[in-house]
């Protein structure tokens, strides 16, 4: 925790020193929270729960390198899943064999704080290519599943995307890939048995992001 809030407070340092300060906002689908690894899952049950979204605000500087950029951004980062899967209950205590299909419904959310760290490259006019590390800490997470504690709260994921930018306006699309996979054990799903089930938390995101430019000027002193 020490170590990350260290890299906080540097990365938030550099934004300011730039003078080139910026605000974005960001809308995401998320595919996180979903309940893994069930023996007894129904593979050909339709149910139509599943949806991970959630939304991003923070800030960024934009180094300009003529035809490249850095773009160091801090964000604070709120999503929210609901998952929902099928299994067969099959009871062995009769002679009669009692099968039946049961339902699980998962609700998760998490707030992190996300520190990218982007490298662009002016492909053509306002287009332009990104790739780059993303560095995330788990603030807090909330379930209706008692869920084991999560012990690594830092997570590393390689993002990737494009954008076009028109003055001090840019849109972007991103594509983030957690680089560690994560799982979290149920330890108790309302009284149903899900067999060593587990909750996958591992990042799968896809983004859309509005971004603003602060004019240079802003913060200058006038004479």
């Amino acid at each position: 925790m020490r170590t990350f809030i260290l890299f906080f407070l540097l990365t938030a340092n550099i934004l300011v020193a730039q003078g080139n300060l910026g605000v974005n906002f960001g809308l995401n689908d998320d595919n996180f929270g979903s309940i893994e690894n069930i023996k007894t899952k129904v593979d050909d049950y339709s149910l139509d729960l599943k949806n991970s979204t959630g939304f991003q605000l923070g800030l960024f500087t934009e180094i300009d390198l003529i035809t490249f950029y850095i773009r160091p951004e801090i964000n604070l980062i709120f999503s929210k899943s609901k998952n929902g899967t099928a299994f067969t209950n099959i009871d062995d205590s009769t002679s009669i064999l009692n099968e039946s299909i049961n339902i699980a419904e998962h609700t998760y959310k998490s707030t992190d704080i996300q520190v990218p760290i982007i490298f662009g490259y002016k492909v053509l006019g306002p287009i332009s290519l990104f790739a780059g590390p993303t560095f995330k800490y788990n603030l807090s997470n909330s379930s209706n599943f008692d869920l084991e504690e999560i012990k690594d709260k830092y997570n590393l994921s390689i993002l990737l995307g494009t954008r076009v930018k028109i003055r001090s306006f840019s849109v972007g699309l991103r594509f983030e890939r957690g680089l560690n996979n994560n799982e979290l054990l149920i330890i108790n799903a309302n009284g149903i048995d899900l067999d060593n089930a587990n909750i996958d938390t591992t990042t799968n995101k896809l983004s859309l992001n509005l971004s603003y430019d602060i004019p240079y000027d802003l913060f200058k002193k006038k004479d």
